[in-house]
């Protein structure tokens, strides 16, 4: 008897052993991987600061906001238009059976790719033909001249989605960061050549992005040509419907997102104005670049890894793993926010000009907010694994009608600050939703005592950095975030001893691999 129990013993400590390296070198992984696109993001985001000065200044402050709200509605109608197959290419990917080159690899790259032209397609179709029998009168004639490059860019970014989800199961992390980071360099320089031709519009904008795209989606798909796995004889209609199965119900989940995240533009545009919508595009985009640095590398590296472990190793392992990774993301988002709050006021100053001072208030808020809405690619993971999809979506759609709601409350009595508090508040109502609904399926396991640990750091590194002034914003840009950051980790390394952990470890971590 004492020896069966020593026995059981042996195996359950052997057992919990294997979870813990498993999370352990997933999460490994993880970093390794969202360190290889955090580079690319770096890339795209040095890119940004240097475009944004650029059509901040160039262009008018009502054209630079109507390129925001028609990339709200590019977002939605993207979202729409690919029916999830984009989640689908990473969720039916077999990686031994894939890349054999053979009949599997073509019915696998032929479904997906033709697919999504099937789905996309006809949604551009139904967005133009609503387009031309909606009156002008209700969008106004520059909206309408948009909507056709519009749609254009959608046939276009639906399919990039497809391509880019191969490079993703691929795990060619080099070829993605090249792909995206050269699209935004060809954008940008396109851009800026047509303005003068063409105009200081939002339609100029438009056009060279078109233009930059097809030329990017053309090259991708020309490699696969030569890769022989792009044949319409290959086309599998169960994969297919398959692949739509599972991913229509994510559209509604995307969907519900996107007007989550625009609503605000409609109505601020409604409320206050053209030219309020432009200072109100500026904040966020400035806020939506800082915590692009978390979400774009996490988004990207986080959904295989984790769908192969619990496909691999099971449920403990993914609950380990994602336990540990949310907590690394929100040690960062911390930092992150307490940089972006003490030099809001120079970065508005040294990126967007003069004309748009007084939009720094809103950066903290509406950062605060999209930081707290990353936490959803975390929360959502035990709802996507048991596909729940249509609850995530649910609780978007919800929280997006609680943003209108809010919006249309607090906009014409505090102007844009209502948008920006409008945002927070809803944005934590989703994360709250989603994390209630996710613990049953798969619960994280959070202590609480490291969150207060991060907000201590954070206010500790905002109150040492906030004094300084150099006069001038580039001077007081690099002494703010400088200060704050050393603040930041040297009182974090002082009162939580994960961070002292990671710190020790980070460099063998961060390996750089293919």
């Amino acid at each position: 008897m004492i020896e069966a129990t020593a026995v059981t013993e042996e195996n359950e400590f052997a057992v919990t052993q294997t979870v813990r390296d498993a999370a352990g070198g997933e999460l490994r992984t993880l970093v390794r991987h969202s360190s290889h696109y955090l580079a690319g993001i770096g890339g795209t985001m040095a890119l940004g600061l240097i475009s944004f000065p650029i059509f901040t200044r160039v262009l008018p402050i009502a054209e630079f906001g109507a390129i925001d709200l028609a990339q709200r509605v590019l977002l939605l109608l993207t979202a729409g238009s690919k029916a999830g197959l984009q989640n689908a290419a990473l969720r039916f990917y077999d990686a031994d059976y894939s890349a054999e080159g053979g009949r599997g690899s073509r019915r696998y790259y032929s479904t997906m790719f033709f697919g999504v032209l099937l789905t996309a397609a006809p949604a551009v179709l139904l967005f133009l033909g609503l387009l031309r029998l909606t009156p002008q009168d209700w969008v106004g004639r520059q909206l309408v001249t948009l909507g056709y490059l519009v749609a254009a860019l959608v046939l276009l970014r639906a399919l990039s989605s497809i391509l880019c989800s191969f490079l993703r199961v691929e795990e060619r992390t080099r070829a993605f960061n090249i792909t995206t980071v050269g699209t935004k360099a060809c954008t940008i320089a396109v851009v800026c050549l047509l303005l003068p031709l063409l105009g200081k519009t939002a339609s100029t904008y438009f056009t060279g992005a078109v233009a930059v795209e097809a030329a990017a989606m053309a090259w991708l798909t020309m490699e696969l040509l030569r890769r022989g796995v792009l044949t319409p004889s290959s086309f599998d209609r169960r994969l297919y419907a398959s692949g739509v199965a599972f991913g229509l119900p994510l559209v509604v989940y995307e969907c519900a997102f996107a007007v989550l995240g625009s609503a605000d533009r409609f109505l601020v545009r409604s409320f206050l104005g053209a030219d309020a919508l432009g200072f109100y595009s500026v904040a966020y985009g400035l806020a939506l670049t800082a915590n692009e640095f978390l979400i774009t590398p996490l988004n990207l590296a986080l959904i295989p890894i984790y769908m192969r472990l619990w496909n691999t190793t099971g449920r403990e392992a993914t609950t380990s793993f994602l336990t540990a990774a949310l907590d690394y993301y929100l040690m960062a988002a911390a930092g992150i926010l307490a940089i972006a709050a003490v030099s809001a006021r120079d970065l508005v100053l040294l990126l967007a000009s003069a004309k748009y001072a007084g939009v720094e208030r809103l950066i903290p808020l509406l950062l605060a907010g999209l930081l707290i809405y990353t936490m959803h690619v975390f929360l959502v993971a035990g709802l996507l694994l048991h596909k729940k999809t249509l609850r995530m979506a649910g609780v978007l759609i919800v929280c997006a009608l609680l943003n209108i709601g809010l919006n249309c409350v607090l906009l014409p009595r505090i102007g844009l600050m209502g948008a920006a508090i409008s945002t927070m508040l809803s944005y934590s109502a989703c994360i709250l939703t989603l994390g209630w609904y996710s613990r049953r399926l798969l619960p994280l396991r959070i202590d609480l005592r490291s969150p207060v640990r991060y907000a201590v750091a954070g206010c500790a590194a905002w109150v040492a950095a906030s004094p300084v002034n150099a006069g001038y914003p580039v001077v007081s840009l690099f002494a703010k975030a400088a200060l704050a950051s050393s603040t930041y980790l040297v009182v974090l390394f002082l009162v939580d001893p994960k961070a002292r952990n990671l710190l020790r470890k980070l460099p063998g971590v961060m390996g750089w691999v293919k």
